[in-house]
């Protein structure tokens, strides 16, 4: 049996068909469309690895590492002072001295108990002589029963205290002797004397003033050693300074120039007062001219390294105290990802735990990312 279909019906049943063919392309367009649209260019940087080492930051004064007050050995008053402030002496060089009336006069007491302790041990040695013989002539007279035991006793009871006396002298002139040695000694350090080839940095008294034994009369600067900053730092910081570490030193008189140093002595225990650990950094002049009394910036450069990662601090989305978060790139998404920040250095993050040396970050465009949301990497 043959079908007959109208032309009419078979004209409606095509648009219908070529309509609902056109609405499925235009949904397919649509999802197409969106997927594209949500997927995001960005720009990514590689994650690096680094070997930290720390650095400590400090500011100082610089000194010359061995100075002294110098000061006299006894009081008295100042007779002159030979050096002004800044001055350059040699050693041996005579700085000051006290007026030396009442010393001399003390050495010279000194000197003639000297001479009379002398004289009593002559006395002493003939007294004994005159006992040993008066001995021999009282035993010889007892052995020929001419004198008799008492005298004999008591001529060796004056023997022995002859011997006492000599002793006695002896020991009085040794006592004097030391008297003398002292006396000189005070005479001698009645003057101030350079110990060795330096500056005088500071006069702390002036001729005609009462000074006391052991008082600071001048603060003198040796030569003939290096030049040392000395910079306070926390306990923090200390732990990772050792001697020998190396170092470098800015001071505002020489504007732009660093000069190279090294670490020489770090303290073992605090400061009292303000609880910090001093450190003493050697700088080499290079030709400059340093004076105590510069304040330097120190930069010392530790032994102590640390192996880190690191970016740039665009990646960072957000952090709070020591963590962090970064977006980073798994296929074609940008997963979020939570970091341990070390530190900030300039434009880059330290980064200790969180990621990989083979990972990628994204750096530019990280507030309109979500988690997990597909990228597309720029290639600028």
């Amino acid at each position: 049996m043959t079908i007959h279909i109208k032309p009419i019906a078979l004209l409606a049943f095509l648009t219908l068909t070529l309509a609902a063919c056109g609405s499925e392309d235009n949904e397919s367009q649509k999802t197409g469309s969106s997927a594209q649209a949500s997927a995001r260019t960005v720009e990514t940087a590689d994650v690096k690895p680094v070997q930290y080492r720390e650095t400590v930051f400090a500011t100082g004064k610089l000194a010359l590492r061995e100075e002294a007050r110098l000061s006299f050995k006894t009081g008295g008053i100042i007779k002159r002072i030979y050096v002004d402030e800044g001055q350059s002496v040699r050693q041996g060089q005579v700085l000051a001295e006290l007026a030396l009336d009442e010393i001399s006069a003390q050495t010279q007491q000194a000197r003639l108990g000297e001479q009379q302790a002398e004289i009593n041990v002559e006395n002493a040695k003939l007294a004994l002589r005159l006992a040993e013989r008066d001995y021999e002539n009282a035993r010889g007279l007892y052995q020929d029963s001419v004198a008799t035991l008492e005298q004999l006793q008591n001529a060796e009871v004056q023997l022995d205290n002859a011997r006492n006396q000599l002793k006695a002298a002896q020991k009085g002139l040794a006592m004097q002797g030391e008297q003398v040695e002292v006396a000189s000694f005070n005479l001698r350090y009645s003057k101030i004397t350079a110990p060795s080839n330096g500056t005088i940095l500071k006069k702390l008294a002036e001729a005609n003033e009462l000074t006391g034994p052991g008082t600071p009369v001048l603060l003198f600067g040796s030569k003939d050693k290096s030049k040392v900053i000395k910079v306070s730092l926390t306990d923090k910081d200390i732990i990772h300074v050792s001697v020998g570490d190396e170092a470098e030193v800015q001071f505002d008189a020489y504007p732009g120039h660093v000069f190279k140093g090294e670490v020489r002595e770090v303290a073992s225990m605090a400061d009292p007062y303000t609880n910090t650990y001093e450190v003493e950094v050697e700088v080499i002049p290079e030709g400059k001219t340093l004076l105590s009394g510069f304040i330097g910036s120190v930069s010392i450069f530790t032994s102590s390294t640390s192996s880190l990662l690191e970016i740039p601090v665009d990646a960072l989305i957000g952090a709070d105290a020591g963590r962090g978060e970064v977006f980073v790139v798994e296929g074609n998404k940008a997963v979020k990802t939570q970091v341990s920040i070390f530190k900030m250095e300039g434009e880059h993050l330290l980064i200790q735990r969180g990621l990989d040396s083979t990972d990628k970050v994204v750096i530019s465009g990280v507030g309109y990312l979500e988690n997990e949301q597909p990228i597309m990497i720029s290639q600028r």
